[in-house]
């Protein structure tokens, strides 16, 4: 007489067990390249608006050191014309930020607005960035 056969047994379980363990691993993984990505473009980010508030601060300062009747005389200007002072300054932002330019406005009471903008190579579909500061230059 022969012995009855066992039920055949299921294989193949733990190997499947094992992709799906590696499938959703690699999911993880690729979600942290992407955080740890979009950390680094988010810090340079960061770096653009410290640079552009010193830069403000900067013309500002110099604004305060000099005589308040002269400020429009002195450092109004956009783009490329204007002043000295002014073309001094917008070169240093164009030096600092990527595609930097500043402008100056400066009215009658001495009211100052400076304005930094700048655009990064990676946000080119994006708008530009900008810092705005306004004060104004007494004594």
């Amino acid at each position: 007489m022969q012995k009855p056969r066992a039920p055949h047994r299921q294989s193949g379980t733990i190997l499947l067990d094992a992709l799906i363990a590696i499938v959703i691993f690699s999911i993880g993984i690729l979600g942290m390249v992407k955080l740890q990505g979009q950390a680094v473009s988010a810090a340079g980010q960061a770096k653009y608006r410290t640079d552009a508030a010193l830069l403000a601060d900067q013309i500002i300062a110099r604004m305060w050191g000099s005589n308040p009747a002269q400020l429009a005389t002195n450092f109004k200007g956009t783009g490329g014309t204007g002043p000295q002072s002014y073309k001094d300054w917008n070169s240093a932002v164009a030096k600092a930020l990527p595609s930097g330019k500043g402008t100056i406005d400066v009215d009658t009471s001495n009211f100052v607005v400076v304005t930094v903008a700048w655009q990064t190579l990676d946000s080119a579909d994006q708008p530009v960035h900008t810092y705005v500061s306004r004060t104004q230059i007494t004594r």
